[in-house]
């Protein structure tokens, strides 16, 4: 690796490295064999990769003359990760998540064709639109030299902007000053050639840079100023389902995948350990007794034979084999002369036992600094540390004090150190990791006073001197929050840094290929711009190194242009994309899985749970041991670190606590929750106690223990979770139930001696854990609908109020009916719709008071009259709500104190406006743009995400105080390093000088005269606060490149920077990017995602309860309410005509869909053949390629409406085709029209165009997997919706805000006529494109440098959006599609999915034709064999259809859903019963009724099972019978034989006698 690295031909070492790797490959294979038998090489993947490097190799040896081909060695970096194990869990997470990676790539390239092909068809060649000067007057040229004109530099306008050199001649666009004509074709694209959508390549290349967010605010400002503004429908579009559902859809995938492989390694490694214990004890048993004689050992034997096999002789012999380990142990302990020495070492140097005088003085010395009064000294020393740290800046006066303050503290921590380690001794001080830690912080402090008094002048102190910031980690003894978020990341370490590897190898990879395929390219100077080579190439290892490290930060698109100006595009294009989707894609969302895994939201706000519940008293108690100087009563615990207790029993929680937390993640309360819950019935199939209400004479199905509210008189239909095979095993339970009825109480002993409480309370607090939230709910509910008039004044009012009479006066009288009134009519919903109308009109009155509408004064006049209609208007409604509601109602509810407070400032404004002495108050009136937040209370479902996020703040904001810190010391770091560095002498152009000519500071001021200036960047390291400005664009990814070049050209204070003169501080922003970005500001990002979808489960009215399931139970849910929301389908009958029936049997056919599904491809390849400046024969071709399509999709219409008649349009998918082809037929009629120069609008023919790309969709129902992955989104819409309203919301207000702030800003770039807060559209535009922190930085520089607001207002108003849209609600964006691409998968392993479900009834409409949800007993059998796996029952079924017990009506009819719910139970198996599963089990056959309401007027007469019995009785009977009739004819054959022997003999004898003389006498 490191060969490779110094990209240099080694050959020898190279052939040496690659014999060694055959070697290795041939032992393994005479070992094991190559490919044929189970455990050989090639049947172990990990072998694959050592196969496929040493293949490279000789490959690479073979050919290599093949460009690129050696750039392949670096794979062999490879082989680490399957040496290392921990490697291979991470890379076995990747592996396992394939198959759906492949579905959300092959949906990514789904998406990408789409948004090419109408890049294509919409944009192509407008970029080349340019502003041309016009010629003068009275000049007459020749076409050729008007064409040389026009393609002249010298002629179009050019600025220091790109962009403003396209313009558009459309409504919207950019349009040219006076004497410049837009017009087209002119000059190569922007971005020199790259950016464009003129072909399918380059518009597939742009559409990637679009979803992935990667300065596609260029190609944004680009096309809307050349197409228009109203183009930014399509990326609205984009940008919110390719940007954050497609790209966060790896995420999910990742996610999942790492958690299931994480789990899988834990029970792998848990049962091996298992299994070694039980080696080991075994190993030892057989040890012990081979040493002992055969006495002894018979001895034992008999007494292991007398104690026999009861529970405490296994315990006896547990207990015995650990008391053998541990002797054993000590044996080896005192056998072994090298731990005798460290014994003796310990004793002499870390336990001070030798003077009794020094023992008393560690005792009172213990005392002190096991004191809570000396850890709040030491902490208070800690934040003031923290604090003279954080207000040091460049050129600060008080740097001196601040010196010496930093003295006085570190010897205060020195004597601490000092003073721990002399009264707990050495050893058990250093085991504290608390102390251990302090112990370093003291040596550096040590160690730099050391180096201060050498005096190096080359060594920088300042590195060493921020490292004292880390102090401000002891805070975690007392903030419960850093310590529990401290402690996971030391539990996660080894994953973090297998993770870290896995990065690193990456990298490398990356790096060498890049630096061997395309890094001696980067030497043509002439390829770039001033002849320069740019900062971020392929140049060297450390220069490739840092260019891959930014690709994986998401910069690709930049580099990726550079790159093809001086190499070639084969090259460049592969190698930039496969290391964004392997370093981004993959290796980074592995790095957030792994948080999210780690760092659950309920982990890390469980302590402050707790917190909020401890009483103010026990503060104060606190408090006054502490001046008392007295210890709390807490016992000493023999360390200095403040041991944090376990969590509280479930008795304490019984008896102190009102309300039980339901999203508890505690290890404790899971367990108990079980072990309630192993308490509860296990419902075989539902309860038991369903059977004991039968009567003998009923009938026990499957459907009747479904209904939870059934008191077994009546049965319901549905299914159960698990079925019995027969009635006798249920009567057998009962018995056993009624004969042993305390076992069920032994059991509920044994939980209360290991619970320590009794069942009664046990039960109880079970019964108000599941059912609290939602009595909760119901109870809010009940007096919602109620709607009580509460009193007027609030209670403390009512009691002291003396003046009883006037309650009973006429007035009274009047005014308690006034209230009435008043109070009806805020509880009418047209108020409602009243106020929502005007809030709604009075929020579109502000987008007119924009910067062009400030001087026209009828609209002004027009404006002032409105705002006096609202301002009455809404203190009219503040004066109903008053009266109505009561002022204790009216301001304690948050939504009716937001109105109260804009009615405030509506009248505030409005006194600045007509007072002159109250002028000041004008500004008031910019308060006025919350007044859209009044419509939040109004809307149900924006109501619910506002709840749900305002919710979850405190958790959120306790974590972000965690981050800060974090930030805090990388700001301190910065200030120290970078601090004053960053300026630089500038000439009157601002081009930053040579060093030839300007060194230091003295000599740029020396030339001031002739334009020189020393000058600062606004964003800089020279204090805190410009540092975490500064850390916020490195994080966001925004202007970090220029702060990362302004930090790599540093040489130091006073002197002028150079470039790459200090190359390694970008170590320095790397660090931060890892552990700033990637981990702290991901942790961040988890945590909203975490908490936002706990809060929004527990916001719907079952969320509650969910929330409480065990996972088992939650898929049971979801299954039930999955199959009570589909209802069958009517199948198209089969036409009765023979013409109509061959069509029929031509559309229904198996080859007629793929064959479509064929025209639709080629028509998309021959879309994608399209191009800008094509001849015009190819455009006639492609034209008559088109009309072909066209007429193919129109007789495939055609055929379907003539097969399926009137049910054509009863399906939607062929409405979608009818619609796509009557605008297709529309679009070339308009297009023939447009050849003849019949006067059609460019525009109308765009949108006829982007008709035909519709067909596209058509393949979403051929794809499985991309089906699968639209589900998420699907079930996302509503919540999504819900986002994006609240998402426009904050837009709107920001706009309203923007404008009046900020309409003033000059035109310089980025400002510009499209890009500005002048009006509301254009405010609107800019701050889409801000909400993905898109170039937010350059826009803040405007406002910085611009007199029209304060630096502190543009600061604010800029980062608090990027906060709140970027990080906080763009993440809930991400949340919701996390959470539902969770539930999409819980359904697979659930077993029933929505495609299952579906393809139940599809089977079902072939049996039941009308859809009347009923089939006969004699079509079941071949009903269930036709359907797919996991619902099928294959032939021969009998006996299962009789296990599934399904009820029958009469005519011996099985309704569907009672199949459907018994095939589920059977899939989804046993689940124990709770109550909350009860209750929603309960509200699902509710709603299943409403959808199926002939289920409530079923009754059941028999079942499958009683006819399977029935069944069996018959041939029972029968076969008696049988043996009946052929007894009976047995025996009258016998009779008729006995009787013929009889008549025989009879007539024998008669002929004896008839003859006497005959010869037989």
């Amino acid at each position: 690796m490191l060969l490779l690295a110094m990209n240099k031909n080694f050959v020898v070492i190279d052939l040496l490295f690659t014999a060694i790797y055959t070697l290795e490959v041939i032992i393994k294979v005479l070992a094991r064999g190559f490919v044929l038998h189970t455990f050989s090489y090639l049947r172990n993947p990990w072998n694959w990769l050592d196969f496929t490097v040493v293949l490279l190799a000789y490959l690479t040896l073979a050919f290599p003359m093949i460009p690129g081909l050696s750039a392949l060695r670096a794979f062999r970096a490879l082989k680490m990760i399957a040496i290392l194990p921990g490697l291979k869990t991470i890379i076995g997470a990747i592996f396992k998540s394939a198959r759906l990676l492949m579905e959300v790539l092959l949906l990514m390239m789904f998406v990408l064709l789409i948004i090419a092909l109408f890049g294509l068809q919409i944009f192509k060649g407008v970029l080349t639109h340019k502003c041309v000067r016009n010629l003068q007057h009275g000049i007459n040229i020749t076409h050729k030299e008007w064409g040389d004109y026009i393609q002249n530099k010298t002629n179009w306008l050019v600025t220091e902007d790109v962009d403003i050199m396209v313009c558009g001649n459309g409504t919207g666009t950019g349009r040219c000053p006076r004497n410049f004509t837009c017009m087209a074709g002119i000059g190569i694209n922007p971005n020199n050639g790259y950016t464009n959508f003129d072909n399918i390549g380059w518009a597939l290349i742009t559409a990637f840079q679009l979803i992935t967010l990667d300065f596609w605010e260029n190609t944004y400002n680009l096309v809307l100023r050349a197409s228009g503004a109203y183009y930014i429908i399509f990326f609205i579009v984009v940008v919110m389902f390719g940007a954050h559902y497609i790209v966060n859809l790896v995420l999910a995938v990742v996610a999942a995948s790492y958690e299931k492989e994480a789990k899988r390694k834990q029970e792998a490694k848990e049962e091996e350990e298992r299994i070694l214990e039980l080696r080991r004890q075994k190993e030892l048993l057989h040890r012990k007794s081979s040493n002992e004689n055969p006495k002894e050992q018979f001895r034992k034997r008999g007494q292991k034979l007398v104690r026999g096999f009861s529970v405490d002789s296994s315990m006896s012999q547990g207990t015995y084999i650990s008391q053998f380990d541990e002797e054993e142990k000590t044996g080896k302990q005192k056998s072994s002369k090298c731990n005798l020495l460290k014994r003796r070492l310990r004793k002499m140097f870390c336990s001070w036992t030798c003077c009794p005088e020094f023992l008393k003085l560690q005792e009172y010395l213990l005392m002190v600094v096991s004191h809570p009064l000396f850890e709040g000294v030491i902490t208070i020393c800690i934040l003031i540390n923290t604090l003279l740290l954080s207000i040091d800046y460049h050129q600060a006066p008080y740097t001196h004090s601040l010196e010496s303050g930093n003295t006085v503290l570190s010897i205060i921590f020195i004597i601490e150190a000092i003073l721990k380690v002399t009264a707990l001794n050495p050893l058990p001080y250093v085991r504290n990791g608390w102390n251990a830690f302090d112990f370093i912080i003291v040596l550096l402090t040590c160690f730099e006073w050391i180096l201060s008094t050498i005096n190096i002048p080359t060594l920088k102190l300042s590195m060493i001197r921020s490292l004292r910031m880390l102090r401000v980690f002891k805070l975690a003894k007392n903030w419960k929050t850093l310590n529990t978020l401290i402690n996971i990341i030391f539990k996660s370490l080894k994953e973090m840094g297998n993770l870290t590897l896995i990065v690193i190898i990456v990298i490398y990879i990356f790096t060498v290929i890049g630096m061997q395929l395309v890094g001696h390219d980067y030497e043509n100077k002439e390829a770039f711009a001033g002849n320069k080579i740019p900062r971020w190439n392929f140049r060297g290892f450390y220069n490739s190194f840092i260019m891959v490290f930014r690709i994986l930060c998401g910069e690709w698109i930049e580099p990726l242009y550079d790159c093809m100006r001086c190499s070639k595009m084969y090259f460049c294009l592969p190698l930039f994309l496969l290391t964004y989707i392997a370093g981004n894609f993959l290796v980074l969302n592995l790095f957030l899985a792994l948080l999210l895994n780690f760092f659950s939201g309920d982990t890390l706000t469980a302590n402050t749970k707790e917190e909020k519940a401890k009483p103010y008293k026990d503060y104060v108690k606190n408090f006054l041991h502490l001046l008392s100087c007295r210890k709390a009563n807490k016992p000493f615990l023999g360390k200095i670190q403040p041991v944090e207790k376990n969590n509280a029993s479930q008795s304490d929680g019984a008896h102190h606590s009102k309300e039980i937390p339901l999203a508890n993640c505690n290890v404790e309360h899971n367990m108990n929750i079980q072990k309630d819950t192993t308490l509860s019935s296990v419902v075989e199939p539902r309860a038991l106690e369903t059977f004991s209400t039968l009567s003998k004479n009923e009938v026990p199905t499957i459907s009747a223990l479904c209904n939870p509210t059934t008191e077994g008189r009546k049965y319901e239909n549905g299914s159960a979770v698990l079925m019995l095979e027969t009635l006798e095993e249920v009567q057998q339970d009962m018995e056993i139930e009624q004969m042993h009825p305390s076992v069920k109480m032994n059991n509920q002993d044994k939980a209360k001696q290991m619970n320590n409480m009794s069942i009664c309370e046990d039960n109880k607090v079970s019964d108000e854990k599941y059912s609290c939230s939602m009595d909760e709910a119901e109870d809010k509910e009940r007096t919602a609908n109620k709607k009580i008039m509460q009193p007027c004044l609030p209670a403390f009012c009512n009691e002291r109020c003396t003046c009883n009479l006037l309650r009973t006066t006429f007035l009274a009288e009047i005014f308690l009916s006034v209230r009435t009134i008043m109070f009806k009519v805020v509880n009418n919903r047209v108020f409602d719709g009243s106020v929502l109308f005007v809030i709604l009109l009075s929020t579109m009155t502000l987008t007119l008071d924009d910067k062009y509408l400030q001087n026209d004064a009828k609209v002004q006049l027009a404006l002032k009259y409105l705002d006096y209609f609202y301002a009455f208007f809404f203190n009219f409604e503040m004066i109903v709500k008053v009266l109505g509601l009561g002022l204790t109602d009216y301001f304690t509810n948050v939504w009716t104190l937001l109105d109260f407070f804009l009615v405030v400032i509506g009248w505030l404004s409005m006194l600045g406006s007509s007072i002159q002495a109250f002028k000041s108050l004008r500004s008031l009136r910019t308060l006025r743009a919350l007044r859209p937040l009044r419509a939040i209370s109004r809307w149900e479902g924006m109501r619910l995400v506002v709840n749900a996020l305002v919710a979850s703040i405190p958790s959120i904001s306790n974590v972000m105080f965690v981050c800060l810190i974090f930030w805090l010391i990388f700001g301190i770091v910065g200030v120290q390093i970078f601090g004053g560095t960053f300026y630089e002498c500038v000439d009157e152009n601002k081009v930053r000088l040579p060093l030839s000519i300007v060194n230091n500071r003295s000599e740029c001021e020396a030339n001031e005269d002739i334009g020189y200036r020393w000058v600062n960047p606004k964003i800089n390291f020279d204090n805190v606060l410009s540092a975490y400005m500064a850390l916020l664009q490195v994080a966001t990814f925004e202007g970090w490149l220029e702060i990362m070049a302004n930090a790599a050209d540093s040489r130091g204070i006073d002197l002028q920077p150079e470039m790459s003169a200090n190359p390694y501080s970008l170590f320095y922003f790397v660090a931060f990017i890892v552990i700033g970005t990637f981990f702290t500001l991901n942790l961040f990002i988890g945590i909203i995602i975490d908490n936002f979808n706990t809060m929004h489960k527990r916001s719907r009215k079952e969320g509650a309860l969910v929330t409480v399931l065990t996972e088992d139970q939650r898929r049971f849910y979801g299954t039930l309410k999955r199959l009570s929301k589909t209802k069958p389908v009517k199948k198209i009958p089969t036409p009765k005509n023979k013409i109509l029936y061959n069509f029929y049997k031509l559309v229904n056919n198996k080859w007629f869909e793929p064959f479509t599904i064929g025209l639709i491809t080629l028509n998309v390849l021959v879309m994608a053949c399209d191009h800008y400046g094509q001849s015009k024969m190819f455009a006639l071709i492609l034209n008559r390629f088109n009309v072909i399509f066209a007429a193919l999709f129109t007789v495939e219409a055609i055929l379907k409406l003539l097969g399926q008649r009137q049910y054509y349009f009863t399906q939607a998918w062929n409405i979608f085709d009818f619609l796509v082809v009557v605008l297709s037929l529309v679009g070339i009629i308009l297009d023939s029209s447009a050849a003849k120069k019949q006067g059609v609008s460019p525009t109308i023919l765009r949108v006829f165009r982007i008709v035909r790309l519709a067909r596209l969709l058509r393949l979403v129902r051929s794809l499985k997997g991309i089906r699968k992955l639209l589900f998420t989104l699907v079930i996302s819409i509503p919540a999504l919706f819900n986002i994006g309203l609240l998402l426009g919301l904050i837009m709107f207000i920001y706009s309203i805000l923007g404008m009046s702030l900020f309409r003033d800003l000059p035109r310089e770039s980025p400002i510009n006529d499209i890009v500005n807060f002048e009006t509301f559209g254009n405010s609107m535009m800019l701050l889409f494109r801000l909400t993905t922190a898109a170039a937010w930085n350059e826009i803040l520089h405007v406002m910085i440098n611009s007199p029209v607001q304060r630096q502190f207002v543009s600061i604010t108003y800029m980062t608090s959006y990027i906060v709140v849209a970027n990080i906080v609600i763009i993440n809930m964006y991400v949340a919701v599609i996390l959470e539902n691409f969770h539930e999409a998968q819980e359904q697979e392993l659930a077993g029933v999915t929505d495609e299952d479900v579906d393809m139940f009834y599809e089977v079902w409409s072939n049996y039941d034709v009308k859809a009347t949800q009923f089939i006969t007993y004699d079509q079941l059998s071949d009903f269930l064999n036709e359907l797919k796996n996991p619902l099928r029952i294959p032939k021969p079924n009998v006996v299962k259809l009789a296990a599934l017990n399904l009820p029958l009506i009469d005519g011996n009819k099985l309704h569907c859903l009672d199949v459907l719910e018994a095939l589920s139970a059977v899939i989804v198996g046993k689940v124990t019963q709770s109550d909350p599963l009860k209750k929603l089990s309960g509200d699902i056959f509710k709603m299943s009724t409403k959808i199926f309401p002939i289920r409530s007027t079923m009754e059941t007469t028999t079942t499958t099972l009683m006819i399977r019995k029935e069944f069996k009785a018959a041939l029972k009977i029968q076969k008696a019978y049988r043996k009946w009739r052929v007894r009976q004819y047995h025996k009258t054959f016998k009779m008729k034989l006995d009787r013929s022997h009889s008549s025989m003999r009879k007539s024998v004898r008669n002929l004896q006698s008839s003859r006497p003389n005959s010869p037989l006498t």
